[in-house]
């Protein structure tokens, strides 16, 4: 796959049930709201609702779905996430969705068009930033859990709204390299190299299974 975004059809995408719209009120200053509607009805899909803002942003709610069945994973150099925060950053257009992506979602995605987008809102997230040394963090450094909740394409890079949940110990998810389908070896993996991908693996249930909390339904 070339580094261009390229321009794909939207038939092409993993079909996802449409939420029930839910309507939420919140006021007040600092706040994160979470919210969800358990229906599975046999599939991976849940809905779910995430807001939160900075001091001085009107809070705005986002609605969706959560599908299990894939996960964005952001590793961004120079970027510094925390709990339960929002923000944007920009990830440059020759490192987003151009390698190590789930190839059953390769061509779906790489148009970033507005089905692609709203698509990609519904995936739990890794925002991690690169790891301390190769193949391995300190005791210390962290990534996070949350979702995107916007993602807007700029003649600079791919612009990604965020809305992160809780904290995991970014030393856990190297060791959890090959239940994450975090391509590398001993020495060096995706935690390594600032760049956006998709996976299908089931982050949730991975997580949770070694161990480790994550807000989510």
């Amino acid at each position: 796959m070339g580094k261009d975004l390229q321009v794909a059809a939207s038939g092409n995408l993993p079909q996802i049930n449409q939420p029930k719209p839910v309507e939420l009120t919140q006021t007040g200053d600092n706040n994160t709201q979470i919210a969800y509607v358990q229906n599975f009805d046999g599939t991976s899909v849940t809905n779910v609702i995430v807001t939160g803002h900075r001091p001085g942003e009107t809070p705005t709610p986002t609605q969706g779905a959560l599908n299990r069945d894939y996960y964005n994973l952001f590793v961004m150099g120079g970027e510094t996430f925390t709990a339960f925060s929002g923000g944007h950053f920009i990830v440059q257009k020759d490192r987003a969705l151009t390698e190590n992506v789930s190839p059953d979602i390769e061509k779906a995605v790489n148009s970033i068009h507005a089905e692609a987008i709203e698509f990609i809102k519904t995936l739990p997230t890794i925002f991690a930033s690169e790891n301390t040394r190769y193949g391995r963090s300190d005791d210390t450094q962290q990534a996070f859990f949350g979702m995107v909740t916007d993602v807007r394409v700029q003649d600079n890079g791919i612009k990604i709204y965020y809305q992160t949940l809780n904290a995991i110990s970014q030393k856990r998810l190297n060791a959890l390299m090959r239940e994450l389908a975090i391509e590398g070896r001993p020495t060096f993996n995706e935690l390594d190299r600032t760049h956006w991908t998709i996976k299908r693996v089931n982050l949730v249930e991975e997580l949770r299974d070694a161990g480790i909390t994550v807000y989510a339904p």
